[in-house]
């Protein structure tokens, strides 16, 4: 007689609960593919992986066992299981048991064998498969394959699946959704930007493209802290270039600079920065006045200190594989609904390829985590030389097929004032010719999935106080043939 084989596997259980304690990151890889209703046999193995689950999304992505103990005590029916399991105990002895470089094996048999359970569950012939020679060598696509016609059926289970909807079975919910909540993303400090882009919303990806130099990194700063600190939305800032020390001393510029951040004056029709000093300054340690160190280390210190959203990271690794763990850390585990990348381009080479395929992992990762993205980029040397109104996706140093991959696209550089008087800006008070004693920065909307694709803005810039306002559109001055 053929002994039945059991539809579970309590060893490899242990030992994927026992790897996600062990390796906290690896919750990344598997948050989205693990449902424990379904893949955990053993009620106290699914209780574990619950509290884990709770514990990396609710209180620290660093576990030990007083950090373990302090959150299960939080709550006396929490307190009493773990009490019950065995505690620390317990898990500290899966964690040994655990190799956590074999935890695809280890998550592959549990998956194997929740497919087993709920196909049974459907009432499918299962114990056929179970008693086949060649299942302990099965894997979970696999099993799928031997029953393909019945996975439609089992919608809960496998990770990662979709089905196709009928467009239009809902279309009356829809428009009174959008109509209760407008399709609109975070606030953006440039008026045509907000409303050309509907803000930065979840699930699309704005790249920022400009030559080396020219204050890429800062138009940025003033972005990541009017969403992150005035707006106090968590955001993560990865860099790959600049370094923490330069980071602060750009939000230090921002917020003191422009009138965005004047949460001194109540009078939002006052345009007036809240004080006036350079980076350069700030970080020379060099101020006005002991009231003017004042005011910015303690008033404006405190008030970013209370207020800030901005999560910051520094890359010395800087791989899809990096990115992708670091961006899925944050949003599950702090509620990051903002990721801006500075500068995007190639791990280990400036290959078109790897950009491309960089720009593909970051779109792909903002809507599986249904997060928005900000990516800035570098314009080829070339662009010096042309005029701002001719700039197109060949002038992407590297990588012009990004163009096909993200939602929103800007390019821009700094108005040479030589060139001044072939120009003028258009706004809602009337035409005007570009002052020379200003910097102006030209920015064409190269792509966007709505208005004002190839429209040209004029932004008035001050780089020394990371001041950056938009003040209409560039428009050119057009002479008849002949004049001379």
């Amino acid at each position: 007689m053929v002994e039945k084989r059991k539809d579970n596997d309590y060893a490899s259980e242990a030992l994927l609960v026992g790897s996600l304690y062990k390796n906290v990151d690896l919750y990344i890889e598997y948050a989205d593919l693990i449902k424990s209703k379904y893949d955990f046999h053993d009620e106290e193995l699914r209780y574990l992986y619950d509290m884990f689950e709770l514990f990396y999304m609710t209180f620290s992505q660093e576990m030990n066992e007083s950090k373990f103990t302090i959150f299960m005590s939080q709550d006396s029916e929490r307190s009493k299981r773990y009490k019950d399991i065995g505690g620390w105990r317990t898990i500290e002895y899966q964690m040994s048991l655990a190799d956590d470089k074999d935890v695809d094996k280890y998550f592959d048999t549990v998956k194997k064998y929740s497919l087993i359970r709920e196909f049974a569950r459907k009432n499918f012939p299962t114990d056929k498969m179970l008693q086949h020679p060649k299942f302990p060598q099965m894997k979970a696509e696999d099993i799928i394959s031997t029953m393909r016609y019945a996975v439609d059926n089992i919608n809960t289970v496998v990770g990662g699946g979709k089905q196709a909807t009928l467009l239009g079975s809902k279309f009356k919910d829809k428009l009174e959704s959008w109509k209760q909540t407008p399709d609109i993303g975070h606030p953006l400090p440039f008026p045509k930007w907000d409303e050309y882009f509907r803000g930065l919303r979840k699930k699309k990806v704005l790249v920022d493209g400009m030559l080396s130099n020219e204050g890429k990194s800062r138009r940025m700063a003033k972005v990541v802290n009017f969403i992150g600190v005035l707006k106090r939305v968590p955001v993560l800032v990865l860099v790959n270039e600049q370094d923490e020390d330069e980071w602060y001393a750009m939000q230090a510029s921002t917020i003191c600079n422009n009138y965005e951040f004047n949460f001194l004056n109540s009078n939002t029709d006052n345009k007036e920065s809240l004080t006036n000093i350079t980076e350069s300054d700030i970080l020379n340690g060099v101020y006005e006045s002991e009231d003017q160190y004042r005011l910015i280390t303690e008033i404006v210190g405190e008030w970013i200190k209370e207020n800030t959203r901005v999560y910051f990271l520094e890359l010395n690794k800087y791989s899809d594989e990096d990115l992708q763990r670091e961006i899925k850390k944050h949003v599950l585990g702090l509620g990051v609904e903002v990721i801006y990348y500075d500068t995007l381009k190639g791990y280990k080479g400036d290959q078109w390829e790897t950009v491309k395929q960089t720009t593909t992992m970051i779109k792909n990762v903002c809507g599986e985590m249904n997060v928005a993205g900000y990516c800035t980029i570098q314009l080829t040397d070339e662009t010096h030389n042309i005029d701002i109104f001719d700039l197109n996706s060949n002038n992407i140093a590297n990588a012009k097929q990004l163009y096909h991959v993200v939602d929103h696209m800007i390019l821009e550089k700094r108005l040479n004032p030589n060139d001044y008087h072939k120009y003028r800006i258009t706004n809602e008070w009337g035409t005007y010719e570009l002052d020379k004693n200003k910097t102006y920065y030209g920015q064409k909307i190269a792509k966007n999935r709505g208005t004002g694709k190839g429209t040209v803005l004029v932004t008035e810039v001050n780089l020394d106080r990371n001041t950056w306002y938009e003040v209409g559109f560039l428009t050119k001055v057009f002479k008849p043939k002949n004049d001379k």
